[in-house]
């Protein structure tokens, strides 16, 4: 990535510096002089120049914008990434989390069912029919002890 990114600046570079060439010049002719009117008279390079800037400007402009959309493009890039790179993270703790919750469940549906194997109504008669017989043992022994 950064690679391209240095690729690109490399050739941004490039493409943006103008040549190296002559100054231009510009002659000034008065009135009467050779031409009957004042005028402005230009060199090759000059005139290339004054013909040229309005291409190069525009050129130089989408270069720049180029290079200034690959920049956030890569910056973006490497956002998205990371978020992605979070995602993954989150999506393997939740999963893990979701599979501690299941074991745990299966763990106590184990003991709930080991539990159950006790016959509750068998219990409870069992206890009941012992607390009468307890009642009534204590009745019959306070009945003799006050006799």
């Amino acid at each position: 990535m950064w690679n391209k990114i240095g690729q690109l600046l490399f050739v941004t570079l490039l493409l943006c510096n103008p040549a190296v060439a002559a100054d231009g010049r510009f002659t000034l002719v008065p009135s009467g002089g050779r031409v009957p009117f004042q005028a402005t008279c230009f060199d090759d390079v000059a005139t290339a120049k004054l013909l040229t800037w309005k291409e190069f400007q525009e050129r130089q402009f989408q270069n720049r914008l180029r290079f200034e959309i690959d920049i956030q493009r890569a910056e973006y890039e490497f956002k998205l990434n990371d978020l992605r790179i979070e995602l993954e993270e989150s999506n393997i703790r939740f999963s893990k989390t979701l599979e501690l919750r299941d074991k745990e469940i299966k763990d106590l549906r184990a003991i709930i069912k080991k539990d159950r194997k006790v016959n509750i109504p068998l219990l409870v008669t069992a206890s009941v029919l012992g607390g009468v017989a307890l009642g009534v043992g204590a009745a019959y022994a306070v009945n003799q002890a006050t006799r």
